[in-house]
């Protein structure tokens, strides 16, 4: 969807893609045009409550409604199969760079698989920690935080197959000292629908 917007009388695409994992809308806007924008959203918005937040905020979003990011989940060495997201690939529909690839990738049993992780105690793991299961490292954290929703450490990570069913216990070395975790289903958090409150 496509929408005028009065700054500077320039076009921008308004989405709706659930990016963030929360309901609300992504703007793309030229960039010579953002801070006069943001400025304007912030002013408009300010008997409503509206507040800037950072990057982070978007990252817990996302992390809490499990959903991958180029660069942590998804990356030219993670496949789209290891990463959950199977669902997204048309591999029988126009070609396109890394379909064959992706062909013959589908049949292959997969090594590693993304899983949600929850972490016990209050500390955070970040994304490089180990993930360990009988003193062996078995994977790696992908994203990590403390979710404000939930008020626990969550995290994404990639472990064998065989040990990615819920309620599989690990345990994860943050800094050096290893904390109790569990393999939990995804997303960690699903915000409820009008319909179900």
């Amino acid at each position: 969807m496509e929408t005028y917007l009065t700054t500077g009388g320039r076009w921008a695409m308004i989405s709706r893609t659930g990016y963030t994992g929360e309901d609300g809308f992504e703007i793309t806007i030229e960039p010579f045009l953002m801070e006069q924008f943001a400025d304007e959203l912030l002013r408009m918005g300010k008997p409503l409550g509206i507040l800037p937040v950072g990057l982070g905020a978007r990252d817990t979003l996302r992390l809490e409604a499990g959903m991958p990011l180029y660069g942590h989940e998804l990356s030219e060495d993670i496949t789209p199969f290891e990463a959950d997201l199977a669902y997204a690939l048309h591999l029988d529909g126009p070609d396109f760079p890394g379909r064959d690839i992706l062909r013959r990738l589908k049949d292959e049993p997969l090594k590693r698989k993304r899983v949600g992780i929850e972490i016990q105690g209050k500390r955070p793991v970040r994304e490089g920690c180990d993930i360990l299961h009988n003193d062996r490292k078995v994977g790696w954290i992908s994203s990590g935080t403390f979710s404000p929703t939930l008020q626990k450490p969550i995290a994404m990570g990639f472990i064998p197959p065989e040990l990615a069913e819920p309620n599989q216990p690990l345990t994860v070395d943050i800094r050096g000292k290893t904390a109790d975790a569990v393999v939990v289903p995804l997303p960690f958090y699903k915000r409820p629908t009008k319909s179900s409150t």
